[in-house]
């Protein structure tokens, strides 16, 4: 063991709160999900951070293919241990995909649209994932935390509750210490297969900081070594001698949805309509977004992904209140805008101003609490609500995932039976040209029909010590690549 005085560590900031840190599904952050990476890892990647490039790699397994349409047979990586010394194996990817489709979990609703039918272990290192139609995006599903591998036997012996805050994965990192919402100390796990010759991180500090402000002012001073930035902060971290700004291709997605039962006139389409006319997604995206236009949104599906043939909702006041007009909702009320991550309020509030503009009496624009917005998200009691929406997968049918009727979380109570029906049938259409059909005809569906206004892709913009190397951030914000991070002591 060394000495502290020898240990090689780094301090990475997150901002909110990381109450679940054992059981990744149930996780609901985005710093949560980041920090699961640390400990746990999912069959394959859909991100290598050694080189910044997306696209499907090897995880537990190392290779894979289909034997049918409806079986994905998985070669798992061989001499894997998790941290209690216990080996890796398909008995471990059977317990852990069968424990999320368990009737009596509590997160199986996460998981629900993988139609997965049997997890059949074909000897110790060889797994089929058998399904009950065709998934044509498995592998990225098979990337999310939902089908991060946990150890049997330890998770056996836990209550659901207790596993909450137990961890035991096969990451680079282990925990060894935390204090709830101020810090989380995880120490290098010497056995991890993924180490190369650049590795030489011993403790990965988790500091959280909820100001950015503060968070930045840390880093310039030398004492933590990666923050979030915000537009107006970049310059003082580009000026410094010893950190740096790295910008990343972003699949993160500024919206605020409505919720269709706060009042009657949100029923209306036109209402909804004239929302969107009433944003200027120009002016944001100058002040929050570093003026790219090209980062406005349509609807919920990003590139590559998104209509040919729609632009997004020009900034019209007077088009907006025109349809209000018309729908005999002109002074209509909002009373609340529930603001779900602290990164969320400069759209909201910037959002909220632009329909007080065009005569809706918009209330407050508070933050909810987290374990508050976890119970009113489940229960679908959020009012109109604006968050940052992870395009994890960057694939159609999960960027309108939020938006589906049958998924537990569609906070909007924005029900369409035609689009419910289409989308079903896009998870499971394989042919692409079907797949294009159904997604830009699902995409206009909710562009004359908004259940949200859909802002901008948020860019995702890191200051960084200059000490560090092989960082480079996952466009959805929800991963971390950590065994790639290592600290040049030249």
């Amino acid at each position: 063991m060394l000495a502290d005085d020898d240990k090689i560590s780094i301090t990475y900031v997150m901002h909110e709160a990381i109450d679940i840190f054992g059981d990744p599904i149930r996780g609901s952050t985005y710093d949560e999900h980041r920090a699961h990476l640390a400990q746990f890892e999912p069959l394959v990647y859909d991100f290598d951070g050694r080189t910044g490039e997306s696209g499907i790699q090897p995880g537990l397994a190392v290779d894979w293919e289909q034997t049918d349409d409806l079986t994905w047979r998985f070669h798992l990586r061989e001499g894997v241990t998790f941290h209690n010394g216990e080996p890796f194996n398909a008995h471990a990817v059977k317990f852990s995909i069968d424990r999320v489709f368990d009737e009596d979990y509590p997160g199986a609703d996460k998981f629900l649209d993988v139609p997965i039918t049997e997890v059949e272990v074909i000897d110790e290192f060889i797994v089929d994932i058998h399904t009950s139609e065709p998934v044509p995006i498995m592998l990225q599903r098979l990337s999310r935390n939902g089908a991060f591998i946990l150890e049997p036997n330890h998770y056996e012996n836990l209550s659901y509750e207790d596993a909450l805050t137990s961890p035991m994965g096969t990451g680079p990192y282990r925990l060894v210490d935390y204090a709830t919402d101020e810090h989380y100390t995880f120490e290098a796990y010497e056995d991890y297969w993924g180490w190369d010759e650049n590795s030489n991180i011993d403790e990965l500090r988790i500091l959280m900081i909820p100001e950015i402000s503060t968070s930045v002012a840390e880093l310039l001073t030398g004492n933590v070594d990666i923050v979030r930035l915000t537009a107006d902060l970049v310059g003082p971290v580009e000026s410094e001698e010893n950190t740096e700004v790295i910008v990343a291709p972003s699949v993160v997605r500024a919206v605020v949805m409505f919720n269709l039962t706060v009042d009657e006139c949100l029923e209306d389409a036109r209402v909804r309509q004239a929302l969107n006319y009433a944003v200027d997604r120009g002016a944001m995206i100058d002040a929050f977004a570093f003026g790219n236009r090209d980062l406005a949104m349509k609807t919920m599906v990003n590139p590559p992904n998104d209509h040919p043939g729609l632009e997004p909702y020009p900034f019209d006041p007077d088009k907006a209140r025109e349809l209000l007009a018309e729908a005999n909702c002109s002074n209509f009320e909002i009373p609340e805008i529930d603001v779900m991550q602290p990164q969320a309020m400069e759209h909201a509030e910037a959002t909220a101003q632009y329909w007080r503009m065009v005569g809706v009496d918009v209330g407050s624009v508070s933050l909810v609490d987290p374990a508050i917005m976890r119970e009113r998200w489940m229960d679908r009691s959020l009012g109109v609500h604006a968050y940052t929406w992870s395009a994890a997968e960057n694939t159609p049918e999960t960027d309108m995932y939020a938006i589906s009727d049958s998924r537990q979380r569609n906070s909007t109570h924005w029900d369409r039976p035609e689009f419910e029906e289409m989308y079903q049938e896009l998870q499971r259409t394989v042919d692409q040209d079907r797949r294009d059909e159904l997604n830009y005809a699902l995409q206009e569906m909710q562009y004359n029909d908004p259940p949200g206004t859909f802002l901008y892709l948020r860019p995702i913009v890191m200051g960084v010590s200059k000490r560090l190397e092989g960082y480079y951030p996952h466009p959805s914000m929800l991963m971390e690549d950590w065994k790639a991070i290592y600290v040049n002591e030249e």
